[in-house]
């Protein structure tokens, strides 16, 4: 009987002592705070960041998803038995162009970035982005990031 008890009260335990930890732990610091405290930023500098980055990942998630559609439409056609040679024109077209708007709007949010920030505040922040870049390239120099398995990043996995 007491040998019962003991292997029911364990597993009761183990819940209380793991919601206990969840209660009571702090909660993970994100990127943009640690970097806000390195870098020395304002409380307005924070707010205007903070603002730039919503509207920019709004505006981002169109702009990928047009680019995602284009691709993912060109790619069926040239699944097709007999491909319209003009149709996959407009469709590169189409593809290049959507990937010009995400890279113009990356280079406006670093513009807007670096009105905000001081000199000595946006060099640091580069130089914090370069070293994270190196830190995820591989042995050869490729960028290597982590997927997990049966993940594609660009959405035309399997």
């Amino acid at each position: 009987m007491k040998k019962r008890n003991f292997l029911m009260a364990v597993p009761v335990l183990s819940v209380l002592v793991l919601i206990f930890s969840l209660v009571y732990a702090q909660p993970p610091r994100s990127g943009f705070a640690e970097k806000a405290d390195e870098l020395g930023l304002t409380d307005e500098q924070i707010e205007n960041i903070r603002e730039i980055q919503y509207n920019f990942k709004k505006t981002e998630i169109g702009l990928r998803a047009d680019l995602k559609t284009s691709r993912l439409e060109l790619r069926h056609l040239m699944m097709q038995e007999n491909p319209n040679q003009k149709e996959i024109s407009k469709l590169v077209d189409r593809v290049a162009e959507a990937q010009k708007k995400v890279l113009k709007h990356n280079v406006d949010r670093k513009i807007a970035l670096k009105e905000i920030l001081t000199q000595e505040q946006f060099e640091k922040f580069m130089k914090k982005r370069g070293k994270r870049g190196k830190e995820m390239m591989g042995r050869e120099g490729k960028f290597r990031p982590y997927h997990p398995p049966g993940f594609c990043p660009r959405g035309d996995g399997p």
